[in-house]
């Protein structure tokens, strides 16, 4: 036998109700000619009339147990198509400490240059998975047969995406990327 806790005490038609303790013990007022009503998730609900002078009660719950039928769960990839990793190798920079020492050449044009080039490879390797989600034909069919919008309707609501979510640019996850592409088309008023 194990004291139940968290199970919803109600005296029936009174509006009155309380939860057992750690100890299944619990404290509720009652007229002597009221019914309790146990009720936990798992068990079955239980009416005890109170036959008058009781001072305490001892309930005994039994589980409820509904047998299923054997189920298969399959999953299927959000995304249809495999990530190619394009990383690209960003041209190397002057450090500071470089700059520091020949502060003449780190104000030159060309490497001026070679800091904004650094720059936009980087931001383009941090967002390439976005990218090739977000241009994927496959992802264009799916979005427009989901939703039965034709490809205008596909390329103003993937704009405001973009404005609206650019957090999502820099996800790496493929899937991540989708579920938030079908919340926000399945949200979107065209």
């Amino acid at each position: 036998m194990i004291d139940l806790r968290d199970v919803h005490v109600a005296v029936k038609g009174k509006g009155k109700i309380t939860s057992s303790n750690s100890t299944g013990g619990f404290l509720i007022y009652a007229q002597p000619i009221d019914t309790l009503v146990f009720s936990s998730v798992g068990y079955i609900t239980t009416e005890v009339p109170l036959l008058f002078e009781e001072e305490a009660i001892f309930v005994l719950l039994r589980e409820d147990r509904i047998l299923l039928s054997e189920i298969t769960i399959k999953s299927t990839r959000l995304y249809p198509n495999e990530i190619v990793d394009k990383t690209k190798t960003a041209p190397r920079k002057m450090s500071g400490l470089d700059g520091f020492i020949s502060p003449m050449d780190y104000f030159l044009k060309s490497e001026r240059e070679k800091r904004k080039l650094f720059r936009v490879v980087e931001e383009n390797n941090r967002t390439q998975t976005f990218r090739q989600v977000i241009t994927d034909p496959d992802v264009k069919a799916i979005f427009m047969s989901d939703y039965e919008i034709n490809e205008d309707v596909y390329y103003q609501i993937i704009e405001k995406f973009n404005i609206q979510r650019g957090a999502v640019h820099y996800f790496r996850d493929p899937d991540a990327i989708m579920e938030s592409l079908h919340d926000f088309f399945s949200k979107y008023e065209y």
